[in-house]
């Protein structure tokens, strides 16, 4: 006679494939507006099942936070790398960032930072951190790509055109959010990476001068 399962034994799951579930549940709602009954409902695990394997609701939210950066990272910092002129890896980026804004949903819900986490900044102060640590990571890519294609720039220079790329990135996002369609934002991304790359170009005009 075959024994019995242990009562109360949990379940297996696969941690990451419930995590991308608490990541959607996330990117949808916002951090305030997610209860733990919608991430339960989401994952079909109990909340206590859910506290073991991730912790409490802002240790999940901050896990999302670090997949998405991932798939972030993963999707567009490789153009700012692989590209023979600088318009051409800024385009790339914006791009790339856009194929994760829109993945394969009809409704493209933007920037998981940039449109939810940035709400919870003033009152969370480890979601503040993380949303810190994001918005500097991306600043010194952008600033490190934009010295790469023109090193005759000033370090200075450079970072605050990297910031205002990383503006632009913003705004991308926020449209996205707002049911821009993407022939709209890819026309959007291309102007945009033009015109860092014109800004560059003419502050190597005016250096030469």
């Amino acid at each position: 006679m075959a024994a019995r399962p242990t009562r109360g034994r949990p379940r297996k799951f696969d941690k990451e494939e419930v995590l991308q579930k608490i990541l959607k549940e996330f990117w949808i709602k916002g951090f305030a507006a997610t209860s733990l009954d919608d991430l339960s409902a989401a994952t079909g695990l109990t909340r206590p099942s859910l506290y073991a394997a991730y912790g409490n609701k802002t240790q999940m939210y901050l896990a999302a936070l670090q997949s998405f950066v991932g798939q972030m990272s993963d999707n567009a910092l490789p153009a700012l790398s692989a590209a023979d002129d600088l318009q051409a890896a800024l385009e790339g980026f914006y791009q790339g960032a856009l194929n994760v804004y829109f993945g394969t949903r009809k409704q493209a819900l933007g920037c998981l930072v940039f449109t939810t986490a940035i709400a919870d900044v003033a009152s969370d102060t480890q979601i503040k951190k993380a949303v810190s640590g994001f918005v500097g990571g991306l600043d010194g890519a952008l600033a490190q790509c934009i010295h790469s294609y023109a090193p005759h720039l000033e370090a200075a220079h450079a970072q605050s055109l990297a910031r205002l790329a990383s503006g632009m990135l913003m705004n991308l996002a926020t449209r996205a959010r707002a049911g821009e369609k993407r022939e709209t934002l890819n026309e959007l991304a291309a102007t945009s990476a033009a015109f860092i790359a014109q800004a560059v170009g003419a502050s190597s005009s005016q250096k030469k001068a």
